[in-house]
């Protein structure tokens, strides 16, 4: 595979041919340890799977609580000469020490460890995985197969390598799906995304000839219920090689008693046999092996990787570790290109807003804005049609419900909702629009607008969206199966039903809600300054009523109304005469462009109300912190600017270091953890204009951001 530029981290590897995996082989298990011992040893309600043994140890690692009864195929030696004894005897000192070393800080071991055992006078390597559950540690053996001609590096390299060219999320999906069959040998391998209401939906698939595609169905989340997902998103690897092989019973010491075996956990373990659930799941696919890897994000599992085939899928434990390498490689570049597609959209709207403030000066009426920024605002916001509704005026473009409807939302908002953004994409059931004529509108995103009227309001509504969706399996027959071979019947009636869901609109991303709320403290701006223009012309006469008017203006214009210190539109002005006092004194100063970490979390996590409350905290902080002489402003969601006076790079570096350190001991009660900041310092240089100044300081930002967050860089070399 060439090489080549990408967004992502290279891989250098020398080419290689297409090479061919030796089938692999489970040791052969006789029958006497699928079933009940002979020796008088308690058993117990766990089960696993016969390509690997089970240890389980008390909290000191000294002692064997329970194991398989299959130990001697493994660790040739037998369960009932285990049981009780130190787990040195059997793992040997120095892999017993490792456990112990890493367990005692850590819930799992940071990579799988190595054992060689003589078996049937033949030396054979073992995998060693561990981790702690409640007061018990499992620790889980696997024989090493050998791969034959196949070099496994080579093959992982390559496919990590076209993960990190991946530009878009649908291409990085194809392409895990492609390297992970082609690394497992599974017949099928599939992508499934959980949406907002637990429904899994098939983003991509890789599978062989003559099998069913899946790709786009749906399955309920009634298959795979929430508590399943988090327990998933924490052990994140399943697998089952053979769903038909003989499960083996896992073994009790006999002086351990019953309360204390009803107390270990050892469900967690890679090895443990299949569920109902699970043989129900592949019986519906006809399908007799399995391998899921989760897709976890920072809000809990987003997805899984699932391969399945109809035939026993042996599955050495290095060919799963690497599939699961490919699968945390694509993890962080599909968050990455959905942080850049965010990104992007942010700045457009960016770009919209910078236009929007020029127009204060201009006292621009509402109905003037919407009619010069309406049609670029509706194709950001992927809508129909906005209005405005300021100090009881709307104003409206596009299609819209009628006025006296988007009065009543108003009025409803403000009545039920509050402050922060309210969206719905089944606006017709929403108690607020109940009764309401809404003209085909079917979703709504609503901000308020600042200030003292509480029925202020930007609004953008969306039409009706029609979407068909393909569910996979009725009450009668739940699942996809594969078409079976020619002169096979299906071993289960299948049928999938159609949805046509009706009257509601496309749903309202996050990061269109918080654009929506940063436009909208804009576009009360300008309605603060329309209002003032207005009232200057009808109460010319009245001095008291326009002084203040004006001092609403003032504050209206240089002051942001959620922290209280300066708003772009001011910080904008100090940088502009900054610059001028620059040229003309050779004096230089520095412009630190902060923004909060993860902060998008804490809105989606806690909630809108915590995240202003802690920016209005870490306003405060951060002035306590600045000079006399320097000035702050918020740029705009959770950024902010800082402009020093007479400051050189070295005491810009300085100084953001200190508000770096004030913000990380920021704390209130919702977050008592605290939050970090990324900052980037640009200082000024002679052909400098404000825009290309802040564009360092931000690209500064930005690759603090990358650098790993809570930390500042400079625009040296930028």
């Amino acid at each position: 595979m060439p090489q080549g530029r990408g967004s992502g981290p290279q891989f250098f590897f020398m080419r290689e041919p297409q090479l061919t995996l030796n089938p692999d082989r489970f040791p052969e298990v006789p029958d006497a340890l699928h079933s009940r011992p002979e020796y008088p040893l308690p058993d117990t309600s766990l089960r696993i799977q016969p390509c690997g043994c089970l240890l389980v140890l008390d909290s000191a690692l000294s002692r064997i609580l329970q194991c398989s009864a299959n130990t001697g195929l493994f660790l040739n030696a037998p369960a009932e000469t285990l049981l009780g004894e130190q787990p040195a005897q059997v793992l040997g000192r120095r892999l017993t020490g490792k456990l112990r070393s890493e367990l005692r800080a850590n819930e799992r071991l940071s990579g799988p460890l190595s054992l060689q055992k003589e078996i049937d006078g033949r030396k054979t390597r073992l995998q060693v995985n561990a981790f702690r559950s409640g007061t018990i540690v499992v620790v889980e053996v696997e024989p090493i197969t050998p791969l034959g001609n196949r070099r496994l590096m080579g093959t992982v390299n390559q496919w990590l390598t076209r993960l990190s060219r991946a530009e878009t999320p649908d291409s990085l999906m194809d392409t895990l799906v492609t390297g992970v069959r082609d690394i497992t040998r599974f017949e099928r391998a599939l992508v499934f995304h959980f949406d907002g209401e637990g429904h899994g939906v098939c983003l991509a698939e890789n599978l062989a000839k003559g099998l069913s595609p899946v790709l786009g169905q749906r399955f309920a989340a009634s298959d795979y219920p929430a508590e399943q997902r988090e327990k998933f998103a924490v052990r994140e690897v399943r697998s089952i090689p053979d769903l038909n092989a003989a499960p083996v019973t896992v073994l009790s010491w006999q002086t351990v008693s019953e309360a204390t075996v009803a107390r270990i956990d050892a469900s967690g373990t890679v090895l443990r046999a299949p569920s109902r659930r699970q043989r129900n799941f592949l019986d519906d696919f006809n399908a007799c092996s399995l391998l899921s890897i989760a897709i976890v994000g920072q809000s809990g599992l987003w997805g899984m990787v699932t391969c399945i085939s109809e035939t026993p899928t042996p599955l050495p434990p290095t060919l799963r570790d690497a599939a699961r390498t490919l699968v945390s490689m694509a993890t962080q570049r599909l968050f990455l290109i959905k942080a850049r597609m965010e990104s992007r959209f942010l700045l457009q709207v960016q770009e919209s807003r910078d236009c929007l403030v020029e127009d204060v000066r201009a006292g621009l009426s509402p109905a003037g804005m919407l009619d010069k920024y309406g049609k670029d605002w509706l194709s950001l916001f992927r809508s129909d049609g906005l209005a405005c509704v300021n100090r009881g005026e709307i104003s409206a473009y596009g299609a819209t419900p009628p006025l006296k409807s988007i009065a009543r939302l108003a009025r409803g908002l403000a009545h039920r909702h509050g402050q922060g953004a309210w969206a719905s994409s089944r606006l017709r059931h929403a108690p607020l629009a109940k009764g309401l004529a809404l003209n085909g509108c079917c979703g709504l995103l609503a901000v308020p607008l600042p200030g003292d009227d509480a029925q202020g309001w930007l609004m953008l509504f969306r039409p009706e969206h029609d979407r068909s969706f393909y569910w996979a399996g009725r009450p009668e027959a739940d699942a996809l199966i594969s078409t079976p071979a020619p002169g096979q019947d299906l071993h289960r009636t299948f049928r999938t039903w159609q949805e046509e869901v009706r009257g509601t609109g496309e749903p309202w991303k996050p990061v269109e809600c918080q654009a929506a709320v940063d436009l909208g403290e804009d576009v009360a701006l300008v309605a603060s300054a329309s209002e003032i223009t207005r009232l200057n012309q009808m109460l010319r006469g009245e001095q008291q009523a326009l002084a203040m008017a004006n001092d609403k203006l003032r504050e209206a214009v240089s002051h942001d109304s959620l922290t209280g210190i300066w708003n772009r539109y001011r910080i904008e002005q100090e940088l502009d005469k900054e610059l001028a006092k620059a040229r003309r004194q050779k004096s230089p100063f520095c412009v630190p462009l902060l923004d909060i970490d993860h902060f998008k979390q804490v809105n989606d996590n806690q909630g809108h109300e915590t995240g202003d409350e802690l920016l209005r905290h870490i306003a405060c902080e951060v002035t306590g912190v600045l000079r006399q002489e320097d000035a702050i402003g918020r740029w705009g969601g959770e950024e902010f600017v800082v402009v020093s006076t007479g400051a050189s790079r070295v005491d810009g570096l300085i100084l953001a270091e200190r508000i770096r350190k004030a913000i990380s001991e920021v704390s209130i009660k919702q977050l008592p953890e605290g939050v970090t900041a990324s900052i980037g310092v640009a200082t000024w240089r002679p052909e400098d204009s404000r825009k290309e100044l802040v564009a360092r300081a931000d690209k500064a930002m930005y690759a603090a951001k990358t650098g790993g967050r809570n930390r500042t860089e400079t625009d040296q070399g930028l």
